[in-house]
């Protein structure tokens, strides 16, 4: 059996330090609030529980003593109204959207201003388009996974952030393809750790007889990883827990590829490596 490991592992930076904060307030206040899940990572979000973290998953789940007490938001953003009324009930909000999202906000709504119709690559009910909606202009915006008649000539097109930069590509021609736009702009706002792990994978693909995508099921970036790997390696599989690798056949001819979403901690991989190992000395 040979286990091959993606280089680039773990949170991602963005994610480590929106993890760090919440771990150092629980330390500070024994009780911290986040708004939102803080990444689409079950696992995480179960054990941030436990130490204290109390998710709010939306504006009514406030609690009514919540005047004196501090939320976190989540990497995701969030909308304007919401984070107002974050401020409005909370001592303190501290905001650890991701700046990669932040960017993108800011330059949407700058473009807004300049005249540009917006297109935006994406899941209509991701939050961190969610939160971009609640933004900027929603006049002036479009949320779309597919190629779309538009009658605005004055394009701007960009993409969400976890979305993945092939299927990004095609759909930038495809759009192109069936409109008549006098002016487009072009922005690739895919963030970069994302794109490089897209790399790692494919090629850790090609060389596998099995490939193990970890990461929670609710993650886009791990199921655009899921997707890539999928292509050229069939027996891909994308777990969230040991128990679902324990349930994969697995023999010594293996060529095991591993990967991990952005929103996977270090410890969930290596609770796989230890089973593996392990395997592997059984199947010797």
């Amino acid at each position: 059996m040979e286990i091959n490991v993606a280089k680039r592992t773990g949170f991602c930076s963005g994610v480590q330090q929106a993890y760090n904060e919440v771990k150092n307030s629980i330390v500070d206040k024994n009780k911290i609030y986040i708004y939102g899940e803080l990444v689409h990572n079950k696992k995480v979000i179960e054990e941030l529980n436990r130490a204290g973290a109390i998710t709010i998953k939306g504006l009514d789940d406030i609690p009514e003593d919540s005047i004196n007490e501090t939320v976190i938001i989540r990497a995701h953003g969030i909308s304007k109204a919401e984070k107002e009324l974050l401020e409005e009930r909370f001592s303190k909000v501290i905001d650890m959207t991701c700046p990669i999202v932040t960017n993108l906000v800011k330059y949407v709504g700058n473009k807004q201003k300049e005249g540009f119709f917006v297109v935006v690559y994406g899941k209509p009910d991701h939050p961190e388009i969610l939160g971009l909606k609640g933004n900027v202009d929603e006049n002036k915006l479009l949320i779309t996974l597919s190629p779309v008649k538009i009658s605005q000539r004055k394009i701007l097109i960009v993409s969400q952030t976890t979305m993945g930069e092939e299927e990004y590509k095609n759909f930038i021609v495809s759009i192109l393809t069936i409109n008549s736009f006098t002016e487009v702009l072009i922005r690739d706002t895919i963030c970069s750790e994302t794109v490089l792990r897209e790399k790692e994978t494919l090629e850790l693909s090609q060389k596998s007889t099995l490939m193990l995508v970890i990461g929670g099921k609710n993650s886009s970036n791990t199921q655009k990883l899921y997707r890539i790997s999928k292509k050229y390696c069939k027996r891909t599989y994308h777990i969230e827990s040991l128990e679902e690798l324990k349930e994969i056949v697995i023999s010594s001819q293996d060529k095991i590829g591993i990967v991990t979403g952005s929103s996977t901690p270090t410890s969930q991989l290596n609770k796989v490596l230890e089973y593996l190992s392990q395997k592997k000395e059984d199947l010797s």
